[in-house]
């Protein structure tokens, strides 16, 4: 990490960059004063430098300072996934798409959008979805478990800006049923003749950390024999989670 010793970096794409590197660096959360503190950047400069890059989603808040924000992961999907999610989903993708054939996805809330960070293409033509590519929350299945288990009133309040009152009232009925289930279904909500149906990736303190889902064609896939399928998906893969961090 760059010590104040060693001087501030000149040019604001330098910054910027050191910005960057000392909140990865932290591997968790930090404050303005310790990146000010690490780089050798005034406060203030580090302060509103901070907010442009939180504005622009490569940093995000959270409840002790900033972290590093999905844009990098958007940017870069298309590339490579992000490294912790990709090792352990790929194995429950496997053997989900050998028992469905269907089009997979394992996504994480950006803002009001889910961005899929891994896909495994199925029989749908076109696929629905690609590596990279956002879609909304209030619709999706992928979004709907995520924001089931969203405790934070602001990001569901923010979701669901511009919904009226009765498709709002109606969301609300149905995130209560996904939390009891552990299930969303979007039928072809988002994607005209396309059936998602999802689950929710938790943390230890039942944070969703990600959804995985299984979309198909509304014509002859059957959500109900998809549902414990990616259900036990979802639990696989919050289980691989889990070990790669004890």
């Amino acid at each position: 990490m760059r010590s104040a010793l060693e001087g501030e970096p000149v040019c604001v794409l330098d910054r910027i960059l050191a910005i960057l590197e000392t909140v990865r660096e932290s591997h968790g959360t930090t404050t303005i004063t310790q990146v000010a503190s690490a780089t050798g950047i005034p406060k203030s400069t580090v302060s509103r430098l901070v907010g442009e890059l939180i504005r622009q989603r490569y940093l995000a808040r959270a409840d002790h300072g900033v972290v590093i924000g999905l844009r990098l992961f958007e940017l870069g999907a298309r590339a490579s996934t992000p490294r912790r999610l990709g090792i352990a989903a790929m194995p429950v993708l496997a053997e989900l798409f050998n028992a469905t054939g269907e089009h997979l996805n394992v996504a994480v809330r950006q803002g009001q959008d889910m961005i899929s960070v891994i896909s495994v293409r199925g029989r749908l033509r076109p696929a629905p979805s690609r590596a990279g590519v956002r879609v909304p929350s209030v619709t999706t299945a992928l979004g709907k478990a995520v924001l089931a288990f969203t405790d934070d009133e602001s990001v569901r309040s923010s979701v669901m800006t511009g919904l009226d009152p009765h498709r709002r009232e109606q969301l609300e009925r149905e995130l209560a049923m996904i939390r009891l289930d552990a299930v969303a279904i979007d039928r072809c909500d988002t994607f005209p003749g396309v059936v998602g149906v999802a689950s929710p990736v938790l943390s230890a303190d039942r944070f969703p950390v990600a959804a995985i889902s299984i979309a198909g064609p509304a014509t002859d896939m059957d959500a109900n024999r998809m549902m414990p399928l990616v259900r036990h998906a979802a639990l696989a893969l919050t289980r691989r989670l889990a070990l790669q961090v004890a």
